[in-house]
């Protein structure tokens, strides 16, 4: 902090002597020895313009003063003699480069982030030292107690010095043994499921806490005191608690001495406010507290937490709850009062964006429910930040009002956001009996050039298809809540040996689309694209020549959706419903003309702490021709894959007898799932958990000229099975394995499903 005020200061007094300077006649009278790096005009600049034969000797002290205050000089002299200043400095050093040597379990960016000392600031022995246990503690807290830590000093030219802080990790140490006592309503066990800090086991490959650090245990304390005051042990207390390290095994041995107390129920539960006229009926419906229950601190904390988010909506920017408790001993009986401090309604003043360092204001701006000269609203603060976590640009956003002082009755607001990376690159891998093995390769930014854009683009290779396309989405076109977009796409499918053609395929497409409220919301498309079937085999006749040939195809269509989803961003989960409708019409004088439409609806279900899910989908879709011309495979439904787990990609329906590798497409589709998603006992940091699944389908029959050549059943087919999802930190990483129960001979089937993605 001082060197930051000597730099603030010296800065100041060069922006302000360096006009006198300009004019000044008296530098020459000035001499400077001892400078070695800084140039004299800086020292000058410092001094001020100055007659040097009016000087006193007060004035040379002040002299002295401002050139001590740059903290560029450890010595200093200042002499007048026969019109003459002379200054003698003694320059301080500075640091050239810092570097560690010796750590791997903490990264050097961290290091560098931790310590103080920085490249070109003044050498000081005393900050080193500093960072040095500042780097003792950094390892403590990962259980290297026994690191050892030196700073080694090299002396370059100018005065200058390098910095290497040398590091020996040492030994990790563990927790071996964490004990209770004086717990009587709650196990070892559960009570070593609240805090934080394990026990440590080699076989717990994936955990972090198993390591000793004070701090940790220090949190723990507080973890039990939760746990207990909201199991109703109002007088709980942590007596003591002491960590004993075996210095043979480098291991640690906690122990939490614990007075459980009483325990109360809740007994009469009140509101007392000194807001007039305020509506305590409805806040009493807010209380979560109910007399006969076990009095619970976080439940109490809830129903404030209710309480002010209802006041906050009628416009109350700054409410004040306070819990009176009224314990009685005898009877193990608490009374609750809930004490309302006086609050005013208040407006926005301003808002202030910060921390925002790439994404534009407007951006930020433009995901906001409120306004400068709006009424407070807390409801409105809340729906903003999740609509700015939505947009995946920030790891975390914290909307506050400020008050502002003598004005009680209108609040600015501050928009801290903590902006994340928002690329993302995808890696796909797979096998089929169809296209063997493939390799999927995407790259995506979602926040391109910081205006909100998204620029993506995905391409697939293997043995029997090439795809790319490339797509960008404005989401303010023309600086208003109007989404357009354009994608271009090239698909090459190499099924001669299979289908006994290839197909390839060029498009764009123009998208645009607004937003009718936070629920609902439209989009609009009109495209073009060339489909040519190649390399016909001689052989291929009959019905498997139905539908190939060479086509120019125009559509326009649009996708309406409704989303009524709650997001949970510690557990990234989400729960709630999504209607999908779309309609695409294809003619403009293409060679095809048809009509399909699709709908589909997610429902999700969260429960036990919003970590298990689960949840059902649904899909319907049909195409009928217009012109009464036989449509493509391509333009058909095809079921499998994603889609039906357990068959490939088109792996059921209407096959040819010719070739049951060939797969029609059906008109329609009607296909579902049924999944839950569950942990596994891996720790929640990890972000690891298992699923199992029902997936249902039917496709039914294409429109052909001729029926007779074809493999075609009415059968639903079903399928099961589970998998384990790992949100990694090199991306979504899904595992999947699928057993078909009702299926015929001749449909595909998959077992196993493998991708995975990362973000850069």
């Amino acid at each position: 902090m001082l060197k930051k005020i000597s730099f603030i200061y010296t800065f100041f007094l060069l922006l302000i002597s360096s006009v006198a300077f300009a004019n000044s006649s008296n530098t020459d009278n000035i001499e400077i020895i001892g400078l070695q790096r800084l140039h004299p005009d800086m020292v000058k600049n410092v001094i001020g313009k100055q007659e040097i034969n009016s000087l006193q000797e007060k004035d040379l002290n002040e002299i002295l003063l401002r050139l001590y205050k740059t903290g560029y000089f450890n010595d200093i002299k200042v002499n007048k003699q026969d019109g003459k200043l002379t200054i003698i400095v003694k320059e301080n050093p500075t640091i050239g480069e810092i570097g560690f040597e010796g750590n791997s379990d903490v990264k050097t960016e961290d290091l560098q982030r931790g310590i103080k000392t920085r490249s070109r600031s003044i050498f000081d022995p005393t900050t080193i030292k500093q960072d040095v246990e500042t780097i003792k503690t950094m390892y403590k807290r990962l259980g290297n107690f026994k690191a050892v830590v030196d700073a080694k000093t090299i002396k370059r030219k100018d005065n200058q010095y390098d910095i290497v802080f040398e590091i020996s990790e040492g030994k990790k140490a563990y927790i071996k043994n964490i004990t209770i006592n004086g717990n009587e309503n709650f196990s070892d066990d559960v009570l070593k499921e609240v805090i934080m800090s394990k026990e440590y086991s080699w076989w717990k490959l994936l955990e972090m806490f198993d390591t000793y650090d004070e701090e940790r245990i220090l949190y723990d304390t507080d973890l039990l005191r939760t746990h207990y005051t909201s199991s109703g042990f109002l007088d709980f207390a942590v007596l003591s608690y002491s960590a004993k390290m075996d210095l043979s095994e480098s291991n640690f041995y906690i122990t939490f001495d614990i007075s459980e107390g009483k325990r109360y129920k809740v007994g009469e539960v009140k509101i007392s406010s000194e807001i007039p006229d305020l509506d305590e009926q409805k806040l009493y419906k807010l209380i979560l507290l109910k007399k006969g229950m076990w009095y619970s601190e976080t439940i109490a904390t809830n129903s404030i937490i209710d309480m002010s988010k209802q006041m906050g909506e009628d416009g109350f920017a700054f409410i004040d709850i306070d819990i009176e408790k009224h314990p009685n001993p005898e009877t193990g009986i608490v009374d609750v009062v809930f004490t309302i401090k006086n609050s005013k309604k208040a407006f926005i003043n301003k808002i202030d964006v910060k921390n925002n360092t790439r994404t534009y204001d407007r951006v930020i701006r433009k995901n906001l429910d409120f306004d400068e000269q709006d009424i407070y609203n807390s409801a409105k603060i809340k729906s903003s930040e999740q609509k700015l976590m939505k947009t995946g640009f920030f790891e975390n956003v914290s909307i506050l009002p400020k008050p502002i002082y003598g004005t009680p009755d209108k609040v600015d607001i501050d928009v801290n956001v903590n902006e994340k990376s928002t690329g993302e690159l995808s890696l796909g891998a797979g096998w089929s009996s169809l296209n063997k093995g493939f390799f999927e390769f995407g790259i995506k930014e979602s926040n391109f050039m910081g205006k909100g854009q998204t620029l993506s683009f995905v391409s697939t290779f293997s043995g029997t298809q090439n795809n790319f396309s490339l797509s960008f989405i404005e989401p303010y076109l023309f600086d208003r809540d109007l989404l357009g977009g354009v994608d271009a796409y090239y698909n090459q499918y190499k099924y001669a040996s299979t289908y006994g053609y290839d197909i390839d395929s060029v498009g764009l497409g123009f998208k645009i689309g607004w937003d009718y409220n936070d629920n609902l919301y439209q989009r609009f498309s009109i495209s073009g694209k060339n489909e040519k079937m190649t390399n016909i085999s001689d052989s291929l006749s009959g019905e498997l020549l139905e539908g190939v040939g060479d086509y120019n195809v125009f559509k326009v269509g649009q996708v309406l959706t409704y989303r009524d989803q709650i997001m949970d961003f510690v557990n990234e989960t989400q729960q709630g419903y999504v209607l999908t409708l779309s309609n695409e019409y294809a003619g403009f004088g293409g060679d095809k003309y048809f009509v399909r439409n699709e709908f589909s609806a997610r429902q999700t279900f969260s429960f036990w702490d919003n970590v298990w899910q689960f949840g059902i989908s649904f899909n319907a879709g049909n195409i009928n021709s217009l012109n009464g011309t036989i449509l493509s495979r391509s333009d058909r439904f095809l079921l499998g894959g994603d889609s039906l787990r357990g068959f490939e990609y088109g792996g059921i329906g209407a096959r040819s007898k010719q070739n049951t590798s060939y797969a029609y497409g059906g008109n329609w589709e009607v296909n579902g799932t049924f999944q839950l998603n569950f942990p596994i006992g891996i720790p929640k940091k990890y972000k690891v958990s298992g699923y199992i699944f029902y997936d249902w389908g039917k496709l039914g029959k294409p429109v052909l000229d001729d029926y007779s050549q074809i493999l075609y059943s009415g059968k639903v087919r079903t399928s099961a099975g589970y998998g384990i999802s790992w949100n990694s930190p090199i991306g979504a990483i899904n595992l999947s394995w699928a057993y078909p129960i009702t299926y015929e001979e001749y449909d595909e089937r998959q077992r196993f499903r493998f991708s995975i993605g990362t973000g850069f």
